[in-house]
């Protein structure tokens, strides 16, 4: 492709020192039914074993990479490889799955068989580190939501892995990027944004592999997954949804409003938990969830000032 010719599609990807995995990652990209694509990788300051291996892809005219200093935030580096991509559409690979070859052609498709829709995700299986399928315990079966999905986001129904999406430029022109002060479901929080200005398409069958495995980094850090969908439910509490969802919502965030609290009461950060019930209160005495979370910070507190008391 010439490098002055604008591709179909631009693909982006952060990595972080995944060499492991990178390699299927960027062939299952460049191997798609649609040729007319352009690759965006933007490392956030890897070692050298994961450079090695970048540096190996560079030689192919679709692939760019690009070298920028270490952040720790994913979103901020998809943000740099979104600002350098030139496609009518964008799509998300992330540098430990695997795509179908006809992903994109599919995806390509179902937009135009579907007026309205100005973005599009696929269902997904999972695998783990060897490639092997598995079924994660705590990942609900895959449903389809198709058309207006505002609610089933907001929710947390909508199973839209971010390897899975292609959306139109225009639209996330519109939507705005991921936002970096969000370490985590700033997914979410960027499809909530395309929801609520376009319908959505659907493609049921599983053309991505999303891998599961100890590096994953969504699994680091429990506190600030919680604190991050505290902040995404926050968010879609203020958007236009309708009154069902509402409801459902309601329950959603005092429960989750508990679990913050009784998370950063383990964390020894007793002030802030405290903060988190009183937050949540007003919703949350509905839910035995909630009484059961806060029944835990108490009783941290009463352990810690025990404790106090035993040393002096």
């Amino acid at each position: 492709m010439n490098a002055s010719q604008q591709p179909l599609v631009s693909v982006v990807m952060a990595t972080c020192n995944r060499e492991h995995f990178l390699a299927p990652a960027i062939d299952s990209v460049l191997k798609q039914s649609v040729a007319d694509l352009e690759l965006i990788i933007a490392d956030d300051g890897s070692g050298e074993p994961t450079r090695r291996v970048l540096r190996a892809w560079e030689s192919d005219p679709r692939v760019s990479v690009m070298w920028l200093p270490h952040r720790g935030v994913p979103g901020a580096v998809r943000n740099a490889a979104l600002q350098a991509a030139r496609g009518r559409y964008l799509a998300f690979q992330d540098s430990d799955d695997v795509w179908l070859p006809d992903k994109l052609a599919s995806q390509l498709a179902a937009l135009t068989d579907t007026p309205g829709a100005r973005w599009c995700y696929t269902a997904c299986e999972h695998i783990d580190s060897r490639g092997s399928p598995i079924a994660p315990a705590h990942i609900n079966p895959w449903r389809a939501h198709g058309g207006d999905i505002r609610d089933a986001v907001a929710c947390l129904r909508a199973h839209t892995a971010l390897p899975t999406v292609l959306v139109e430029r225009e639209l996330l022109d519109s939507a705005g990027y991921f936002d970096e002060r969000m370490k985590l479901f700033e997914d979410h929080d960027l499809w909530l944004r395309l929801a609520c200005l376009s319908e959505v398409a659907v493609v049921p069958q599983p053309l991505v592999k999303v891998r599961r495995h100890d590096e994953h980094y969504s699994g680091r850090d429990e506190l600030a997954a919680a604190e991050c969908r505290a902040t995404f439910l926050e968010r879609a509490w203020r958007a236009p949804i309708s009154a069902a969802a509402r409801t459902e919502l309601r329950r959603i965030r005092a429960v989750q409003g508990g679990r913050v609290a009784r998370l950063r009461a383990r964390a020894g950060d007793r002030r802030a938990a405290l903060e988190s019930l009183r937050q949540s209160r007003r919703d949350g005495w509905r839910y035995a969830r909630w009484w059961i979370d806060a029944a835990q910070v108490f009783f941290s507190a009463q352990s810690t000032r025990e404790r106090a008391l035993g040393q002096s």
